[in-house]
């Protein structure tokens, strides 16, 4: 689910420069179309993504790779550049919507010695499938135009919806907040421990009633984590955006082939999976140091990826370098996020975090279409992006000097 997930919020930046020719779009209009999406994917994490606190994960999973899929296949048949965009739009907000409910899912079902690396494993099937939407992109633009990229990213979350409601379980922790979920219970924990009894009772570890509501995420000694995971989320996204949706489109402008440049664009992707190694590191050394090393490296890649620009082998290993610490960081506070919010309200706190995270990404592609419009080079631009990477190592070292947070209400216990 992540990897499609990653092929379809991604594949945006790859094929700009094809998509601009074809509909003669400026760079004003590329960053509308970027941000138009992001603002799908920011109204899906604050809005949809909630919604599996009362409905369910496993619900929330399926209707949002329905809706996902259906729009990418209508985007790559778009006649006119306002379908096109509602299309994209409406595509990204199912993505929005199922992505906090993987983290919380995955979370649900991880054991907490190894829950950060838990997560930052699954979630590196969303960076996967964005190295793979550019990977595909670099051969089949040229080859069968933008719409082959659509309507792949279409294909593939409709193949998955009858695995998500044949073989995906529904989270057993989120079962246990429920009234009537006993039987449901026993059978999904009886595939985990063949030997748990038949009369076993499974109740939420502390009954705590919090309600869904945004105003929880900041009781219990939640609301200095809160805020600093928000303002890390959304400097952190207002980079991984920028870089992801302009990269491939201004290297080309160097006179750098559009093939080579999506493939340089990708790199981006690959340090992010290289950057599963900090999950291994943060289960060790906490959250707050390695959040913070993660993004003083992509401070320091992303200021030497203007000096790097005329050298192809230069500019490769800053932009790679640059995935490694801003991605491998993003996920790591996905991490974080889930582990910070009781089950009750995991859904709505995961959701609201990358919601506040994409009001960052819809600002760093618009400001950068915008300065770019304006003549601001992009030595420049590049520079100034390194200002919210540092932001986001000071907040995510801020976490360490949090109040701790409550004992979780998510465990089963007989």
């Amino acid at each position: 689910m992540a990897f499609v997930e990653g092929f379809g919020a991604q594949n945006a930046g790859y094929i700009a420069p094809a998509l601009a020719r074809a509909f003669q779009l400026r760079q004003t209009d590329l960053g509308s179309y970027f941000s138009l999406g992001l603002f799908g994917l920011m109204l899906g994490a604050l809005l949809v993504a909630p919604l599996a606190d009362r409905l369910g994960r496993k619900p929330v999973l399926v209707g949002c790779a329905s809706i996902f899929g259906l729009c990418s296949l209508a985007q790559s048949l778009s006649p006119s550049v306002a379908l096109l965009f509602t299309f994209r739009f409406l595509n990204l907000l199912g993505i929005g919507g199922a992505m906090p409910n993987v983290i919380a899912t995955t979370s649900e079902y991880s054991p907490s010695r190894s829950r950060s690396l838990m997560i930052i494993v699954m979630f590196n099937g969303f960076t996967a499938g964005s190295v793979a939407a550019g990977l595909f992109a670099a051969r089949m633009v040229q080859a069968m135009g933008w719409g082959s990229v659509l309507i792949a990213a279409g294909i593939m979350p409709l193949a998955l919806v009858p695995l998500l409601l044949f073989l995906l379980p529904e989270s057993a922790r989120f079962l246990a907040t429920k009234e009537g979920t006993q039987s449901q219970i026993a059978t999904i924990v009886r595939r985990i421990d063949p030997n748990v009894r038949a009369e076993t009772v499974f109740l939420p570890e502390v009954d705590s009633k919090l309600g869904i509501s945004v105003a929880a995420l900041f009781h219990g000694g939640r609301a200095r984590k809160t805020a600093l995971l928000w303002i890390l989320v959304f400097c952190s996204l207002l980079d991984l955006f920028l870089l992801s949706s302009w990269l491939p489109t201004q290297i080309a402008s160097l006179g750098i082939s559009i093939a080579i440049a999506i493939l340089i664009g990708s790199l981006l992707q690959v340090g992010g999976m290289v950057g599963m190694v900090l999950g291994w590191v943060m289960d060790r050394l906490g959250p707050h140091r390695t959040l913070c090393l993660s993004y003083v490296i992509a401070a320091v890649a992303i200021a030497c990826i203007p000096a790097a620009s005329a050298s192809v082998p230069m500019l490769s290993l800053a932009v790679f370098a640059a995935g490694f610490g801003v991605i491998g960081g993003q996920t790591a506070s996905n991490a974080v996020a889930a582990d910070t919010y009781p089950t009750e309200i995991r859904a709505t706190g995961v959701g609201w975090f990358l919601g506040v995270g994409r009001a960052g990404s819809i600002v760093g592609p618009l400001l950068a279409g915008f300065l770019l419009s304006i003549g601001v080079s992009n030595r420049a631009i590049f520079l100034m992006a390194v200002a919210p990477a540092l932001v986001a190592a000071f907040a995510g070292l801020g976490l360490g000097m949090s109040t701790p947070r409550p004992q979780s209400v998510a465990r089963l216990q007989p």
